[in-house]
């Protein structure tokens, strides 16, 4: 599998990529980026083959997400405009050595700068996530119930969960920079902090500042550097780096888009992070650590009332977007 994609993106433009949650993450670096036109301009940095063997090498997932929006073959300058028609050619033409007993190993998507495209039936989104459930839901006859770090799909949430301690809470208690492992999250990142200096490792692009994350280090630069132009709500004075989030904030705050349905007490809600959220309140699950403590409770925002109450000399913990909106500048 590792080798069929590898000749792939080494004799083509195909784009690798990587999703978790609510970002795209950089197929080689991990770094992570809201909108797909950051990513593309962003992964152009990594050239040559050695980093794409060792990515692969370095691979374990079963498929690898791929853009196909610029698809050409890098040996001869013949027309493809198809992934599958892609692979027939350089096998045909070029003589690459494919396997293809074990399936084409890819998924591909079309992103364009302002929506991301099912191949299949031409539906757009907004943001890949729903592509993605759209994907598996309607075009491959499986569940919707996707794990948020692989992408892999499930019958049910049980599974799922199962999945998810079995198979990912390990090996995110490892240290990406040198292997070490923690049994705690707070050890982990404490770790990093002071070996390996990841709690800043996103410089600004102009000048020396460093920020915690890529939107932190994104919404400086338009602010100070002025390297793009904020996205204004039409309905609100708020303001946005990406317009992916102020496209989701025009849905949840203005439009009350409410898909979500719980089936215990009919609450509704925008996403399904939150749906999910919501039902930790029923089943009593804790799985909200406090970075303080290590204490755990049912909700983020229980979690945060007692982190600021019990902490409140430290700084709190930064939120995702479903809890919170950091993304949005007043």
């Amino acid at each position: 599998m590792r080798q069929n994609v590898l000749q792939v993106l080494i004799k083509s433009t195909v784009m690798p990529f990587r999703w978790l949650k609510s970002s795209y993450r950089c197929f080689y670096c991990y770094d992570i980026f809201q909108d797909a036109v950051d990513l593309k301009g962003h992964q152009q940095l990594h050239v040559g083959d050695e980093i794409k063997e060792q990515a692969m090498n370095n691979y374990w997932e079963p498929v690898v997400y791929v853009d196909i929006s610029n698809l050409a073959c890098k040996l001869c300058p013949e027309n493809v405009t198809d992934l599958y028609d892609l692979i027939d050619h350089l096998i045909a033409r070029h003589g690459v050595v494919y396997n293809k007993d074990v399936g084409i190993c890819m998924v591909a998507f079309k992103l364009d700068n302002f929506n991301v495209s099912c191949l299949a039936c031409g539906a757009s989104f907004y943001t890949f996530g729903p592509l993605l459930h759209h994907t598996n839901k309607d075009h491959k006859g499986t569940s919707a119930i996707l794990c948020d770090v692989c992408g892999q799909h499930f019958k049910d949430v049980n599974l799922l969960r199962v999945h998810f301690k079995t198979v990912h809470e390990n090996t995110g208690l490892l240290c990406t920079e040198c292997g070490e492992k923690f049994e705690t999250r707070s050890k982990l990142k404490t770790h990093q902090k002071n070996l390996h200096e990841m709690d800043k490792k996103f410089k600004c692009m102009v000048c020396s500042l460093t920020f915690q994350s890529h939107y932190k280090r994104s919404r400086h630069m338009a602010a100070e550097h002025k390297n793009r132009q904020e996205i204004k709500c039409l309905h609100c004075p708020k303001t946005f780096v990406f317009r992916s989030m102020m496209m989701t904030h025009v849905r949840d705050t203005h439009l009350k888009v409410r898909n979500y349905v719980c089936s215990v007490c009919g609450w509704k809600a925008f996403n399904s992070n939150r749906l999910k959220n919501h039902m930790y309140k029923h089943s009593g699950e804790k799985n909200f650590k406090c970075e303080g403590c290590d204490k755990a409770f049912t909700t983020k925002k229980i979690m945060r009332a007692h982190f600021v109450r019990i902490h409140k000399n430290t700084q709190p913990p930064v939120l995702p977007y479903d809890a919170m909106n950091p993304y949005a500048r007043h």
